[in-house]
């Protein structure tokens, strides 16, 4: 099973702005399938999900995001405020973000194409998939 990561990416820098790469196989660890974007208000909470085999790098590109990364047993918190680190979200774990700043956006790379079975809702059906896992 693959670990939570921050990955850190080259940001090049000049008077016009900053410009960030981020590409499957090198900076990014698996083929970019799907990208989307969220923005929410300051306060509000998205994701709230897991999923069972899709990997995620959660890039905040405006703002402040707080993830909750959760494995079933310990709960672990990053904060996204960047462009140049994203945080990588392996398959089964329950992540949540909240968003901290007006105007935050976050930007999403999967390695795999949208899935609704893929998803997992519901807190207690997350437990009983960790649980099967380790069988």
């Amino acid at each position: 099973m693959s670990t939570i990561a921050t990955i850190h990416f080259q940001q090049h820098a000049d008077v016009n702005g900053v410009l960030c790469v981020y590409e499957s196989g090198r900076q990014v660890p698996f083929e970019i399938r799907r990208v989307f974007t969220v923005s929410a208000r300051k306060g509000d909470i998205r994701g709230d999900h897991a999923h069972k085999q899709c990997q995620q790098l959660l890039i905040c590109v405006s703002g402040k995001i707080r993830v909750s990364c959760d494995d079933g047993s310990v709960v672990t918190e990053y904060n996204l405020d960047n462009l140049g680190a994203g945080l990588l979200v392996p398959p089964g774990i329950w992540a949540k973000e909240e968003y901290l700043t007006e105007a935050a956006v976050l930007m999403v790379l999967c390695d795999r194409n949208y899935e609704f079975d893929d998803y997992i809702r519901d807190y207690e059906e997350f437990k009983c998939f960790l649980g099967d896992k380790e069988l």
